[in-house]
């Protein structure tokens, strides 16, 4: 019996849609991690759409954290319960966040203000809500809300057929501010977060996608003739500090599906794993790069974490002009070897493939054949295409 665990990256635009399969290759276990902002639609429930009448039922649905390129597809997906169904979703949503936070020892963080009566929320995060509602959530926690405690090993979960799951994030201090934030988001918004009836009338309600900001970037060769990783801001933003990213092992080989999450968080987190795991650096046969590819989520320290020569990037470069040189060039200088894995090439990624760069710097950029292949890479092999 032939076995198999590849990751899809699934043309998803701008945005995050990852399919895992494992197990046997003939009947695997699937996976799905987000569903990409609503204009990459067509190509999920195409993917889905092909899979045997009688592999529909995935056993996982993990939706990383509220964001439009990330969670749009999700909201339409969970009315097509034609194309999957789910034995588990993992997502924070209102009814976990929306409630006095506590740590495994009872230490909580106390809420700013109490949720007050008709409370509003972001609108995206409760239309997920009433997707969820009647499913299995969070079930694998009990129906709490998945996070990273502060103290003691960091939370261990496995899949059925053998999948384990190590949570490097959330903590409890992002889900606070993501609680803040559903409060403040839609304080204009003219619809009760309890008015479930008026939220679905809303569902397929969507905005267009705007162009990408044409102003100029250091090109590859210019960072990479730097000494160091140039010094960015740090993202900040809440909806991202919120994000679920964990490192999935399967037969040995690991890989780390990093979300949008913030740098910081899972240095700490991969600190904390190395130590338990007697390693100096995390291995890890690849890794998902975090907020496609955006220097303000990587730095030195977390590069420093880990132990790895295959980076996984998952955007075509519209709206926010992802990936960063800067983040891309830190990767390549870490070490002879590198090999970037892009679901796109976009004038974004397409410089990377410069034959006297590569040469320099013995990397190895990988495509897909076409924007509507997307790009998969089998853990098991080692092969991407």
């Amino acid at each position: 019996m032939a076995d198999v665990f590849r990751i899809e990256m699934l043309p998803a635009l701008h945005g995050d849609c990852l399919l895992l399969e494992y197990g046997d290759a003939a009947r695997p276990h699937r996976v799905l991690i987000d569903g990409g902002p609503i204009g990459a639609w067509n190509a999920l429930s195409a993917r889905l759409d092909a899979l045997p009448a009688d592999q529909r039922e995935l056993d996982l649905l993990v939706i990383t954290h509220v964001d439009a390129d990330h969670i749009e597809g999700c909201l339409k997906l969970l009315n097509h319960g034609e194309l999957a169904t789910f034995r588990d979703i993992w997502f924070n949503g209102w009814p976990h966040v929306g409630q006095q936070l506590r740590e495994p020892d009872g230490s909580a963080y106390a809420l700013a203000t109490p949720p007050p009566p008709g409370q509003r929320s972001p609108m995206q995060g409760m239309e997920i809500s009433v997707r969820i509602d009647g499913r299995q959530w969070n079930a694998a926690f009990g129906g709490a809300p998945v996070f990273v405690p502060a103290r003691g090993p960091l939370p261990v979960r496995e899949l059925p057929g053998g999948l384990r799951w190590t949570l490097l994030s959330p903590t409890l201090p992002k889900l606070e501010k993501l609680r803040t934030a559903y409060e403040r988001a839609l304080t204009k918004a003219s619809i009760d977060a309890e008015d479930t009836e008026a939220l679905r009338a809303r569902l397929d309600a969507k905005t267009a996608l705007r162009g990408s900001d044409p102003s100029r970037r250091p090109t590859p060769a210019e960072i990479l003739s730097s000494a160091a990783l140039a010094a960015a801001p740090m993202d900040n933003a809440v909806a991202n500090g919120s994000s679920i990213a964990a490192i999935v092992e399967y037969q040995g080989r690991r890989l780390a599906l990093l979300g949008d999450a913030h740098a910081p968080t899972l240095s700490d987190s991969l600190a904390r794993l190395a130590a338990s795991l007697g390693e100096p650096r995390v291995r890890l046969d690849a890794i998902k790069l975090a907020h496609h590819g955006s220097i303000a989520n990587l730095d030195e320290t977390l590069l420093s974490r880990v132990d790895c020569d295959t980076w996984l990037i998952s955007t075509n470069g519209n709206l926010f002009n992802h990936p960063d040189t800067e983040a891309v060039a830190a990767i390549v200088k870490r070490a002879r070897g590198q090999r970037l894995l892009f679901n796109y090439r976009s004038d974004r990624t397409a410089p990377w493939d410069d034959p006297a760069l590569r040469e320099t710097h013995r990397y190895t950029p990988v495509y897909p054949k076409s924007p509507e292949s997307g790009l998969v890479l089998d853990l098991l092999s080692g092969a991407a295409s």
